[in-house]
């Protein structure tokens, strides 16, 4: 029953945090809108967010308003931990761009280390892996600081790239585009960090039913630059 009314508490704070904000951002007064996500606990912080996502989703036209809220916030107070695995689709991504520029949050990681790409990468609902889309926004000077999350390991170990191959769901062969940047997203991380080979058999490890997984396999193979045959007789 304590653990009931403890749900229950937070779950009443995090609603009245969110009509706050709604208030604020009602009263077209910036300052207000910013001093109601500051001082927010982060739980808050995030429903706040989270809000301002939809919001902008249900009003088109509202978008670019909401988006703009958003990076004013995260510029001034930070990105909050829980919302990093929320981005984790284009669309997402999309949305939050100008805030994690405004506030260099690229490299902000969850309660598992996590960064937003590590992620992307690995969410089922993505059928395809946007290494592309990431490449692309790798090439606007904005958004040098975004190699950084290439890099960042999570708690056990792995960085986003490494993350997609051990976890990732779909293991059919990616489109010739989505290859030539994963190709590429492997360079620039190996230009900014070298490879960790220790990680490799916690790699293989993840994998299951390898024969069925020769594309995959091709990846890793490319991702530690090492003979695909030898792969098979590691694991």
């Amino acid at each position: 029953m304590a653990n009931h009314n403890s749900k229950a508490h937070a779950s009443a704070d995090t609603s009245a945090a969110v009509t706050s904000i709604i208030q604020a951002i009602h009263s077209h007064d910036l300052a207000r809108i910013k001093r109601c996500y500051g001082q927010a606990a982060s739980a808050e912080q995030t429903a706040q967010l989270r809000h301002c996502f939809e919001a902008a989703g249900n009003h088109a036209a509202n978008y670019e308003h909401y988006q703009n809220i958003v990076a004013h916030c995260v510029s001034q107070h930070g990105l909050p931990a829980g919302v990093v695995a929320g981005i984790n689709t284009t669309e997402r991504l999309d949305f939050f761009m100008p805030a994690l520029q405004a506030a260099n949050a690229f490299d902000t990681t969850n309660h598992q280390g996590n960064t937003f790409l590590h992620c992307l990468f690995v969410n089922p609902a993505n059928l395809l892996p946007p290494f592309n889309y990431v490449r692309s926004l790798l090439l606007f000077e904005r958004n040098e600081s975004l190699a950084k999350a290439l890099v960042v390991r999570n708690h056990q170990g792995l960085n986003a790239l490494e993350t997609y191959l051990s976890f990732n769901p779909h293991n059919s062969e990616l489109p010739r585009h989505e290859l030539a940047a994963w190709l590429a997203l492997c360079e620039a991380q190996r230009k900014l960090s070298g490879v960790n080979s220790d990680n490799l058999s916690k790699v293989l490890a993840h994998l299951e039913d390898i024969s069925a997984q020769a594309h995959r396999l091709t990846l890793v193979a490319s991702y530690y630059q090492t003979p695909l045959s030898s792969l098979s007789q590691m694991n």
